[in-house]
């Protein structure tokens, strides 16, 4: 079975999440011009609500791709571009605008637990701006069940991490990888850590088990359920003091008595995921709504 055939479905499903920004480009002739382009902030997974007659997508994401006050962060709008438009560059096709706030209210719901780093926007999209008749979408009966979260389990990870930059922006990376850490009392329920090259952007794109690999007990298992395990949220990341020569940098700022340190970020390959569990409790949060 080739990967495609399993992977193609969730990866129409999975979306990016960004908004428009202009860069200064030079042309041919030297000149400086401005161009906008669509820049990455974060991914999404498109949900159906079970039992829902109205088919409505759900955007299910990273709480803090549309929220982080750490950063000052709070759009009203943002931009969203599906996987199928993907020969369409960044600078001419900046995807479908959503709305996150109307007249000062918030459209979006966040988990019930306010330490859970996901979020969910209902979406109605015309099917013109869509490029096919229905969004596609996961539902609950593709979660994966408590067997498939272990340490050792071999995962994939779709995303649009934005330092890949512009020209791989319009479809979502494939990485794989493996499950490092999970709770040894609660598993279902508990954020886990993934061994995979997890950077910004990734955040609230989906981590999936794969279709063949081995069982918590080392054996080899073929064919298999795609299942989703969870939704990425964080990149691990260490602050290392910037170094000339072997020796620490110190640099003196504008308006500061002492010298300071500068730290530079360091992924260190670990990525955080939210539990599917805890996306089942977000998505029935929203269908209560619907009621």
């Amino acid at each position: 079975m080739k990967l495609t055939a399993w992977i193609d479905p969730w990866r129409d499903a999975t979306v990016a999440i960004g908004h428009i920004h202009s860069f200064p480009v030079t042309g041919r002739a030297g000149k400086l011009s401005r161009r906008d382009f669509f820049v990455v902030v974060g991914t999404g997974v498109m949900f159906w609500l079970k039992d829902d007659p109205t088919g409505t997508p759900w955007l299910v994401t990273a709480k803090h791709v549309f929220l982080d006050q750490a950063e000052g962060w709070d759009p009203a709008h943002l931009q969203i571009r599906f996987s199928w438009l993907d020969d369409q560059p960044v600078h001419e096709h900046f995807g479908v605008r959503i709305t996150l706030k109307q007249r000062g209210r918030r459209r979006w719901l966040a988990h019930p637990d306010p330490a859970v780093d996901l979020a969910c926007l209902p979406l109605a999209i015309p099917p013109d701006q869509v490029g096919r008749a229905r969004v596609p979408t996961v539902t609950t009966d593709d979660f994966a069940a408590a067997k498939d979260i272990y340490e050792g389990a071999p995962v994939v990870v779709l995303g649009y991490p934005g330092a890949v930059g512009p020209h791989f922006w319009t479809r979502a990376i494939v990485r794989q990888g493996i499950i490092s850490w999970v709770s040894p009392t609660k598993p279902q329920s508990t954020p886990f850590l993934i061994d995979s090259n997890v950077f910004p952007g990734n955040s609230g794109g989906p981590v999936f088990k794969l279709p063949a690999g081995t069982d918590r007990h080392g054996h080899f298992t073929a064919g298999g359920k795609v299942a989703l395990l969870g939704i990425v949220t964080q990149a691990r990341i260490q602050k290392l003091p910037l170094t000339v020569g072997g020796k620490e940098l110190d640099v003196q700022l504008k308006g500061r008595k002492k010298p300071e340190t500068p730290f530079v970020p360091s992924f260190i390959g670990l990525g955080v995921i939210e539990p599917a569990l805890r996306i089942k409790q977000l998505l029935a949060a929203a269908a209560s709504l619907k009621r």
